[in-house]
């Protein structure tokens, strides 16, 4: 029976696990647990605020910073994310990212949406509050994965690169529960770059809550088949002028 030396088997060993995925977390503080100077200076994210009646931050407890409604709090932990919107405002969370090349990425999070209006509505003018509240009702939510540098206002095709969620509320004049969202963005993140993950409200009809924890990005790379049979072949090779060595 032919025993391999050592370092012939490390060599085989490193190209088997060469071949194995890199895991990888791009979103920094998805729980909202880590704090800067005060509530409204999260941690890893950044705010873009439309409006007087309107304000994003990390909240503890049930009761909400601006309007005092009552939500579920935190789905883990402490703080959760909150776009807390009393009627007339645009109010946006989001975080830059940047990934290298990708053979996988996940994107989770958990999400309720509180309507204190009867009204949901996706109006043309986007996130803009100062459309006419009689005619063009505003009144909605949406996640998206945006161009790195765009307005985060930005509605545009040429800005947005996957619209996740658009909409009204998983329930109105209620304090709603969390729902578990889960996609796939393999397709827009696996040649790697700069992006944008936003949540975003605006309203001009009532109160509007949005509640969000728990991001998570996971990406997963690898490297190329070829270069992981490449080194297979050679360890191969190499047994196989052991073998001959022996035999003559």
């Amino acid at each position: 029976m032919m025993t391999l030396k050592p370092w012939l088997m490390a060599g085989l060993m490193g190209a088997t696990l060469l071949s194995q995925a890199h895991a990888a977390e791009l979103i920094q503080n998805g729980g909202f647990e880590v704090q800067g100077v005060d509530a409204y200076d999260i941690v890893g994210w950044q705010v873009a605020e439309a409006g007087i009646l309107g304000s994003v931050l990390a909240q503890q407890g049930t009761t909400t910073e601006v309007t005092g409604n009552t939500t579920v709090g935190a789905y883990q932990g402490t703080h959760y994310g909150l776009l807390d919107n009393n009627g007339l405002a645009s109010n946006i969370l989001y975080q830059n990212f940047t990934t290298s090349a990708v053979s996988q990425a996940t994107l989770t999070f958990q999400m309720f949406v509180n309507n204190q209006s009867v009204s949901s509505a996706v109006d043309a003018g986007g996130l803009d509050y100062t459309v006419d509240a009689t005619d063009h009702p505003n009144q909605h939510v949406r996640v998206d994965i945006l161009k790195a540098g765009s307005d985060p206002f930005s509605t545009s095709q040429g800005d947005v690169l996957q619209s996740l969620y658009l909409g009204g509320a998983n329930g109105t004049l209620a304090a709603n529960n969390y729902l578990s969202y889960q996609f796939d963005l393999t397709s827009i993140l696996s040649g790697g770059g700069q992006f944008m993950l936003r949540f975003a409200s605006v309203a001009n009809q009532g109160s509007l809550q949005l509640g969000v924890d728990n991001i998570s990005l996971q990406t997963a790379s690898a490297v190329p088949e070829a270069d992981t049979n490449a080194l297979m072949l050679v360890g191969l090779g190499l047994i196989a002028a052991i073998m001959r060595r022996r035999a003559q």
